[in-house]
């Protein structure tokens, strides 16, 4: 009976000292390009159970303490619709969108086509919380869906948060800003993921008692403070030559060259 060759792999493939067989080998190609590189550490990520936390109002040269965020989503990662900050503006996706339709309408996604192209945006939100961690406040950015529930399911936590906000302030005799430098309110907020749920559920109150802004910028390290910026100088985005090689992450390049050219 003749023996068997054994072959081994290439030395590449040897493991080193140090290196462990449950680290992943590949790293994701997920890019969130939504926000610039140095607030990226920033976006808060809830916890399950409860948490609270205290919305900064709007910084001056913002318009808001909340900001309305266009977001396009795909398998590779996100970014800003132009028009996030230039209302009217078109997107390279809005561009590839309408071509698509156009000439392959069976590319795109849709509840029959799940693997289609995402090329449409999708409502999000922005604002700035003070969370205490290990003991201080920190500036945090929440980052949520703005989806308000109108196709059905459950409506987004930046939704939820912007409503809890706007029905505070008009609940008559009893209304009350919870944004107020000094008799603002801590928000409440239960995360809880059911069973067989694909997404996590949120339940928000608010706080009974005034939690003074200025009580808990006092007790904030420098770089805290000095993170905390209007929410237009936040986000990312991206110039049009930039979505044009986003676009080419998801759409093979000939056909992006065809969009492109017929967009001229």
């Amino acid at each position: 009976m003749t023996r068997k060759t054994i072959e081994f792999a290439p030395a590449s493939a040897t493991p080193t000292l140090g290196g462990s067989l449950w680290a992943g080998s590949k790293k994701s190609s997920y890019k969130d390009l939504l926000l610039k590189p140095e607030h990226l550490q920033r976006k808060q990520k809830f916890p399950a159970g409860s948490t609270c936390f205290r919305l900064v109002p709007a910084l001056a040269g913002s318009g808001n303490w909340m900001m309305g965020i266009h977001v396009l989503s795909h398998a590779n990662g996100r970014h800003c619709h132009p028009r996030t900050i230039n209302p009217g503006c078109k997107s390279v996706y809005d561009l590839a969108y309408g071509w698509l339709k156009e000439h392959q309408p069976g590319s795109l996604y849709s509840k029959a086509n799940r693997d289609g192209y995402r090329l449409l945006a999708d409502p999000h939100c922005l604002c700035w919380i003070l969370v205490e961690e290990e003991g201080k406040p920190k500036a945090r950015l929440v980052l949520a869906s703005g989806y308000d529930g109108s196709r059905g399911g459950v409506s987004g936590l930046g939704h939820q948060l912007h409503s809890l906000i706007t029905d505070s302030l008009n609940d008559g005799e009893d209304s009350v800003d919870p944004l107020a430098p000094e008799e603002g309110r801590l928000v409440g907020i239960d995360k809880t993921l059911p069973a067989g749920a694909r997404y996590p559920t949120y339940r928000l109150r608010l706080g009974r008692h005034p939690a003074p802004i200025e009580d808990l910028f006092a007790r904030m390290d420098p770089e805290e403070t000095a993170a905390l910026r209007p929410l237009e100088e936040v986000i990312h985005v991206p110039s049009e030559e930039e979505e044009w090689k986003l676009l080419e992450t998801i759409v093979d390049p000939e056909t992006v060259a065809r969009i492109r050219e017929d967009s001229v």
